[in-house]
């Protein structure tokens, strides 16, 4: 049977579920910092201290954008240059030029890439996690797709094929009783995809927050289908990533990356300073800011969290998992503190 359309919900955060105690130990445990970073910052002397970072100008890559803003970078010592990127697909060139130092993106390029021996990747902090009615297939106002299972043979936006995004939207199809083997992709950034609907250049596009508000109000995007159900529901979506060779050549550097944007993550947390936020870095009106629907912001990385995105594109062949050992891609911070 078919699964219903997803009905809209009023908005809410969902924050970061990490308890006092949990914060602490980490503190304790990893020397990161839960509140001003200027108190933990080591005074040994930073390997450097400017750096160019890539950010995405959506709601997932919130703690990058407030770290910048909010001048938890510059507490740390750091001078840091964002750049916009499309994703981490783009953004790793840019690492392995030296282009970039760090970038935020999906976790799916940066597991491809490792696993294609690409390069050598590690993740610095995680970024966002998946929460209800944040990413969303959507149709258009006036649509002939009624039920889920009307997206087969359709054609439908992704910002890139065999991203993180089309790979929720492949499993919640699937969970759905959608045959995925017919459907037609189309690369659309993000910002685009309500335009894309209301001009019918696509049948359906897999939005996330806050285009899915957006879409919503500008043109009348209807939600046919969650894809964060199932398998994916609380999935992770995305993290920060930078070059094993950086990270062992500075480790003094990386780590008070890592401690601004844990800051940040803990921020992202106060709804009025994510709006605030979201409104400069993503230009979108105040009020769709205040109705858009927030996922969470970890502030650790975890094993089995990442694990969960590699067992997914395995299952649609998109990486090899022999290929992969998720340990050894994240960064040890207790040896960054040496």
């Amino acid at each position: 049977m078919a699964a219903p359309a997803t009905p809209r919900r009023p908005h809410r955060v969902v924050a970061a579920v990490v308890g006092t105690a949990g914060i602490l130990a980490a503190v304790a445990g990893c020397g990161l910092l839960g509140g001003s970073s200027n108190d933990a910052k080591s005074t040994d002397k930073l390997e450097r201290t400017n750096l160019t970072i890539g950010a995405m100008t959506i709601l997932d890559s919130a703690p990058v954008q407030l770290a910048a803003l909010k001048g938890y970078f510059k507490d740390e010592g750091l001078d840091v240059k964002l750049e916009t990127v499309t994703g981490a697909a783009t953004a790793i060139p840019k690492l392995l030029s030296g282009d970039l130092q760090f970038t935020y993106g999906a976790y799916v390029p940066v597991f491809q890439a490792q696993a294609k021996g690409t390069g050598d990747f590690k993740f610095v902090a995680d970024s966002y996690q998946t929460a209800d009615n944040i990413f969303m297939i959507m149709i258009p106002k006036d649509s002939t797709i009624k039920d889920p299972k009307d997206l087969a043979g359709k054609k439908i936006a992704t910002n890139t094929k065999n991203s993180i995004t089309d790979l929720l939207a492949k499993s919640a199809m699937e969970t759905a009783g959608v045959d995925i083997s017919k459907i037609d992709w189309a690369e659309i950034a993000f910002p685009d995809m309500g335009a894309a609907l209301a001009d019918h250049r696509v049948d359906a596009a897999v939005i996330l927050e806050p285009y899915v508000t957006q879409a919503e109000r500008s043109s009348g995007a209807v939600p046919i289908l969650d894809t964060s159900m199932g398998p994916t529901k609380e999935f992770p979506i995305s993290g920060y990533t930078a070059t094993a060779d950086f990270v062992k050549n500075n480790p003094k550097t990386t780590e008070a990356v890592r401690r601004a944007l844990i800051r940040a993550s803990e921020a992202a947390r106060d709804r009025p300073v994510l709006e605030d936020a979201v409104v400069q870095y993503a230009k979108i009106d105040k009020q769709v800011a205040q109705l858009v629907r927030i996922g969470t912001y970890p502030t650790s990385l975890d094993h089995n969290r990442l694990q969960r995105t590699v067992d997914l594109m395995a299952k649609y062949n998109l990486v090899q998992k022999d290929k992969i050992n998720v340990d050894t891609m994240m960064v040890d911070s207790a040896k960054a503190n040496k």
